[in-house]
């Protein structure tokens, strides 16, 4: 009798890209009841797969982005602040004046960036300027979507944080 058997790293690849697959033990092989052992098998758990990162992030690693549009105020003025995907689970960028770099932590529908390390510089700008909103909005960050080269960053309750366009 064939049984399938899930490796719990292909699993996560699989469900990550909605497919399915066993692997079925060669029939030449003979199964414990054909050589008539009597010893009882241990119990076998499931394994647990990890929960493979949202596609949404997948597709935007190695992408950079260029804000438009911060809590909502469509006036973003130069140097425009920046977010690169250095990977599926790391960001950088620049606020306009300082850098930040720091993890990107994904979770079933969701999304959380930071704490992100951002660099010192003593920028010219009064309390509550674009960047300390654009600091401000990636910390409140829980959802991303991709709508076609736009990339946008909302909160818990699905608000629009930042609105960015592909860097080309």
């Amino acid at each position: 009798m064939a049984r399938c058997h899930l490796n719990p790293v292909l699993s996560a690849l699989l469900a990550a890209a909605l497919l399915s697959a066993c692997a079925v033990a060669p029939s030449n092989t003979p199964s414990s009841a054909a050589k008539g052992a009597t010893t009882p098998s241990a119990p076998q758990t499931p394994p647990v797969a990890p929960v493979p990162p949202a596609p949404v992030v997948l597709a935007l690693a190695g992408t950079e982005w260029v804000a438009f549009a911060i809590s909502g105020k469509a006036e973003v003025l130069a140097p425009k602040p920046r977010l690169r995907w250095l990977s599926a689970d790391k960001v950088s960028g620049t606020g306009g004046c300082n850098g930040f770099a720091g993890p990107a932590v994904v979770g079933p529908d969701t999304l959380r960036l930071g704490p992100l390390a951002s660099t010192g510089r003593a920028c010219l700008s009064m309390p509550g300027s674009q960047e300390d909103r654009y600091f401000k909005a990636l910390e409140d960050t829980r959802k991303a979507r991709v709508e076609g080269d736009q990339l946008v960053l909302m909160d818990e309750s699905g608000k629009q944080l930042v609105r960015f366009l592909k860097a080309p």
